[in-house]
Parts: C-alpha cells; sequence; structure tokens
C-alpha cells in the first residue's frame, strides 16, 4: 500500500460497526503511570510485608530485576489472596492521584483527552459505541462524556449502583420515535464502557458488587496482572463484561486498537480471531508488541502505526507493507485526529 492508500484506509475506517479497544499506552499518554512505574512502587513498598507474602514477593522481586515485566513476574510467582489485596492497594496509591490530577485538568478546561477529540470527529453510531479497556481508571469515561456521549457502564446509579446491564442500557433513552405506524426508541449518543479487569469505582458489597463513584474504605474489584486474573474473571462483574465484549467484538464491522498490547486471555480468542479473519483493523501504538506485529503481518486488512525510528513520524506495517514515514506522529490519536479526520 501506498501512503496516501493508508490515508483513504484510515479516513474510510470511522463508520458504523466500529469497536474499540483502549489499552494502557493510551493512559500512559495522557499520563498516567505505566507497568514499570507500578512495579517500581510494589519494589519500593514491599518491605512493609511480612511472614509467607514477605518470602513470596522476594521471588517476585527476583524476577522483575532480571528483567520481566510486572504481569511475567506475577505470572510465573502468583501471589496468595493476602498478597494479591495488598497489590491492589499499592496499585491505587499510584494511580487514583493521577487519575485525580488529570481529571481536574480536563474539567478546569486545562487539557483535552485524546479520546474526547477523536470521539468529537468520528459518527457516534445509534446503537452506540463499544469500548474495551483493561485500565482501571476512568479517563475513556471522562473523554467519552466530555465529548457529549452517555456512558453506559453496566450499572444502575452512581453511588449504590447495582450491575444489570439490560437496565443500563435503557439510561440513555430520551423519547420515543414514531414512524408512521411503527414507533421506537431514542437514544441518545452513547457509549458501552466494558471493564473486564475492573475499575477504581467498582466495590465489593455486602451481598453484590456495586459501583459507587464516591471514594470508599471498601474493597475495590480490581484484577491485578498475574495468575490470579484469569480465575477471578469468571466472578461478577468481572464475567459479564467479559461475555459482553466478547460479543460487541463478534459482531462488530471494524477494530480501532489504540495502546493495546494483545496480551490479554480474556479478550484475546475473540479478538485476536477476528483480527487474523479479516476484519478491517487500524492498530496505534507507541511501541508495538510482539503480538501486535505479527497481527499487522500475518492478517488482511490490519494496519499499525507505531513510532517512526527516527521521531517525528510514523511507521506503518501490514501484511507486505512497512514504510517510514518521517513529519507527523500519526501513531498518535491525538495527532491523527488532527491531521486526518
Amino acid at each position: 500500500m501506498t501512503f496516501d492508500e493508508i490515508v483513504k484506509f484510515i479516513q474510510s475506517h470511522f463508520t458504523d460497526g466500529l469497536l474499540l479497544v483502549v489499552g494502557s499506552g493510551l493512559s500512559s499518554a495522557e499520563g498516567m503511570p505505566g507497568m514499570q512505574a507500578l512495579a517500581d512502587h510494589l519494589k519500593a513498598a514491599a518491605p512493609a510485608l511480612t511472614g509467607p507474602d514477605a518470602k513470596l514477593w522476594v521471588d517476585i522481586a527476583a524476577a522483575l530485576d532480571a528483567g520481566a515485566g510486572l504481569e511475567a513476574a506475577l505470572l510465573k510467582h502468583a501471589p496468595s489472596p493476602t498478597l494479591e489485596v495488598w497489590i491492589t492497594a499499592e496499585i491505587c496509591k499510584v494511580l487514583l492521584p493521577k487519575e485525580r490530577e488529570i481529571v481536574s485538568k480536563v474539567i478546569e478546561g486545562k487539557q483535552t483527552l485524546r479520546l474526547t477529540s477523536f470521539l468529537s470527529s468520528v459518527l457516534k453510531p445509534t446503537t452506540g459505541l463499544p469500548i474495551l479497556t483493561p485500565n482501571y481508571e476512568r479517563l475513556v469515561e471522562v473523554a467519552c462524556e466530555m465529548a457529549g456521549l452517555h456512558v453506559d457502564t453496566t450499572a444502575i446509579g452512581d453511588y449504590a449502583g447495582v450491575f444489570d446491564h439490560r437496565r443500563s442500557f435503557m439510561r440513555s433513552c430520551r423519547g420515543i420515535l414514531h414512524r408512521g405506524k411503527t414507533s421506537a426508541l431514542d437514544h441518545c449518543p452513547r457509549a458501552i464502557v466494558l471493564k473486564p479487569h475492573g475499575s477504581f469505582d467498582w466495590y465489593k458489597g455486602g451481598s453484590a458488587p456495586l459501583r459507587c463513584s464516591i471514594e470508599l474504605d471498601a474493597e475495590r474489584l480490581m484484577i491485578t496482572p498475574g495468575v490470579i486474573k484469569y480465575k477471578a474473571g469468571y466472578d461478577a462483574p468481572f464475567d459479564k463484561h467479559r461475555d459482553l465484549a466478547n460479543e460487541y467484538i463478534d459482531k462488530s464491522a471494524r477494530l480501532l486498537v489504540v495502546g493495546y498490547g494483545f496480551n490479554d486471555d480474556h479478550l484475546q480468542t475473540h479478538l485476536v480471531t477476528r483480527v487474523q479473519n479479516g476484519i478491517p483493523t487500524l492498530v496505534l501504538t507507541h511501541t508495538p508488541s510482539a503480538k501486535a506485529r505479527e497481527l499487522a503481518q500475518n492478517s488482511p486488512n490490519c494496519l499499525c502505526l507505531f513510532q517512526s525510528t527516527k521521531p517525528p513520524g510514523v511507521a506503518i506495517l501490514g501484511g507486505s507493507t512497512h514504510l517510514e514515514c518521517p513529519g507527523k506522529d500519526l501513531w498518535d490519536l491525538g495527532v491523527l485526529t488532527k491531521e486526518l479526520l
């Protein structure tokens, strides 16, 4: 493909049937700490551990020091339930203050999220725009609302919200459209945000999981990296978000994948299969993972845009196409939105 053909592919991509997958790379671009920062914090906080958890952490720390990423280290040495709780609490100590700082800037008009700019420039399907994210923080939700979209979180309520995706779907209804003898519900533009790894505003309730936008002194429902996430992923509400995510993946017509490395078994089977089978896919990332490179090279209709070896500029990989284009960082969602949409 020539560069002009690639531009046409991109500009025609954002129509009905689009599904977004948003990974930690997009959050990092907005200022959220990444996996390495989380690993460094955990290592610094680990002296507070005692007993069996302290001994277990020694093995995890050794894997980190040997060059393994946080998830790889936790996959190799599965944390105990008590260590899992500690890891979750420490991750919140790192991420929550930064989330608050970024959202404060957004609300005050000092920062515009890349996803907000993108959503303000593309078609919003009447059926809703599904957005899948493994991120705990709520930048996706904030970005959607700043772009004028109603956010369907699958929960009813913001302070003691129960998870009920069917009722939640109806919250965006703003009236009834009458067309001759037929009637249909009229929904405002909306995004369906699915978080199979949990969220900062998901809490373990007395008898059922709840969503609360107020920060509570209660156990958060978050699946941390490592072996336990695959076990916890089959509990409510993780299971419903995973199942809904897979349903949307299966019925989508095109994919936009931003800052995501294709390294999550909760979504991999459906997502990778669709890409390999030829669904039009655009991947935007700073540095592509080995899996992202493999998919771009071996899947029809998949393009991966990433940072050029000589920035600023964009490298483009897809099938036999491998271009290096100096100039604009089109792998960045904000730059791509400004330059091409």
